[in-house]
């Protein structure tokens, strides 16, 4: 079987809500209209579930090292700039393969009271990230100039667009059918207040007993939890 597309998911949904299908999604109207903005917020809640870390949202991230710069823009970046966020146990040096440790912003505004100054020079070896910036604790100098920084991280979800009736998006099938498709026909009977929207219910969230939800079985299936790091002992 083949991923759904735009046009697929929105003939789905429209059907379980008794709607009459189209041909195309250039000229939706009225309640269509409604179909298709829950989809899209259907995506979004899958796709940015706290507890979710999807295999298939995956990248390579780099940040090519620039002398006298310890600030990169994540959407300047031509591998990382759909950032949605980042594996901080990931970033590593290109040339030592050394680790560059994440401090959060209270930890680095502690710690770098003063700021990255002109003595702060070298490799990285700790980042921090705030207001759309990846930030180093080092300059750095012609030596690393060109250097990379290598870090994973998971992308920004891709949506449906009307214009492109034959698209997919990154939920793999049978998925879109099973939790996606599912998912948006409960936003929309539940708007409409129909007691149908407990069969879809069921179906995406499961009884946490007998029924196992699609949703569950989504990140079950493609999820990459965050494992803490192995510990070593010395005695």
């Amino acid at each position: 079987m083949a991923k759904l597309t735009a046009l697929q998911v929105f003939n789905a949904v429209s059907r379980n809500c008794g709607e009459n299908t189209v041909s195309d999604l250039a000229s939706l109207s009225g309640l269509q209209l409604l179909i298709w903005d829950k989809i899209t917020e259907a995506i979004q809640d899958i796709v940015t579930d706290e507890d979710a870390r999807y295999q298939f949202l995956e990248a390579e991230g780099q940040v090519p090292l620039a002398t006298g710069e310890y600030k990169y823009l994540i959407s300047g970046l031509t591998y990382g700039a759909n950032m949605m966020h980042e594996d901080i146990e990931s970033f590593r040096q290109e040339d030592s393969g050394y680790k560059i440790d994440f401090l959060t912003s209270q930890e680095w505004d502690a710690k770098y009271v003063d700021g990255i100054g002109a003595d702060n020079q070298g490799y990285p070896t700790e980042y921090t990230k705030y207001a759309g910036y990846i930030v180093f604790n080092n300059r750095a100098t012609a030596n690393e100039n060109g250097k990379i920084v290598y870090f994973k991280y998971w992308k920004l979800p891709s949506y449906y667009d009307t214009s492109t009736p034959s698209g997919t998006i990154d939920i793999p099938e049978p998925f879109d059918r099973t939790c996606l498709v599912a998912l948006a026909t409960l936003k929309v009977l539940t708007y409409l207040g129909s007691d149908e929207a407990a069969v879809y219910k069921m179906q995406v969230f499961g009884d946490n007993n007998e029924v196992e939800g699609s949703l569950n079985k989504l990140k079950r299936t493609y999820n990459s939890p965050i494992l803490k790091p192995r510990m070593t002992y010395k005695f």
